[in-house]
């Protein structure tokens, strides 16, 4: 599972990758905004699994990997 920070760090590279701000990656990819999201991935408000699924797609990694037993 990966911490909190490499999960930002992966999303943060994946919208740099696509030179996209961002909330704008956050919006298009996970349909919620950047706070949203990263207050989410760090857990301190809960994100829903499509959300968490969605995320994951987007740094290319499964769901499982990257939330752990919260992929469910």
């Amino acid at each position: 599972m990966m911490d909190p920070i490499e999960r930002k760090i992966a999303f943060k590279a994946q919208a740099a990758r696509e030179r996209k701000t961002v909330h704008a990656a956050a919006v298009e990819a996970c349909g919620v905004t950047w706070f949203h999201l990263s207050e989410g991935v760090s857990g301190k408000r809960p994100i829903s699994a499509k959300v968490r699924q969605r995320f994951a797609e987007y740094i290319g990694r499964p769901t499982e990997e990257v939330f752990g037993h919260f992929a469910a």
